[in-house]
């Protein structure tokens, strides 16, 4: 037996231990965004929502209309919606009563960037669907790239 073939197996059971089974967020069905004549990083909100720290922070959402004006003020940002994404963040769900995978509807996320001495972070409005009805909750995203890309406007 060639010494490279007996190397296969082990080398598949290691990959296969690497791989994440986490469900990978779809792309949202809905984006606002405001990124002056920029465009929105599609990618960039999979990556931010995907940091988020699963930690409610205290803080109460100030509503729509001043987190747009947040957004557009603020250097850009997005509101992106999803429809029933599953979300695995088993202590927001403790927290929220909820018991396995929470699903996401919802995150605002603005390009303000918060100095820490541990790391940068970035607060995350993030709305679940629960079954007393949405929550909105803030956490902290660890992914600080900025959600806006040059180009042209495609949203």
């Amino acid at each position: 037996m060639n010494p490279s073939s007996r190397l296969l197996p082990l080398a598949l059971l290691v990959l296969t231990a690497c791989t994440s089974s986490a469900p990978r967020l779809q792309l949202p069905f809905r984006t606002e965004a405001n990124c002056e004549s920029r465009s929105v990083k599609q990618t960039a909100i999979d990556s931010i929502v995907a940091s988020t720290d699963d930690t409610i922070r205290p803080g109460r959402y100030p509503g729509d209309a001043v987190m747009r004006k947040a957004v557009k003020t603020g250097g850009g940002g997005v509101f992106a919606y999803w429809r029933a994404q599953p979300f695995p963040a088993p202590d927001t769900a403790k927290a929220l009563g909820v018991s396995g995978d929470l699903m996401l509807k919802r995150a605002v996320i603005t390009n303000q960037v918060q100095p820490s001495d541990k790391a940068p972070y970035r607060a995350v409005w993030l709305t679940f669907a629960t079954p007393t009805g949405d929550a909105v909750v803030l956490e902290r995203a660890y992914d600080v790239q900025n959600v806006c890309i040059e180009g042209r406007r495609e949203i």
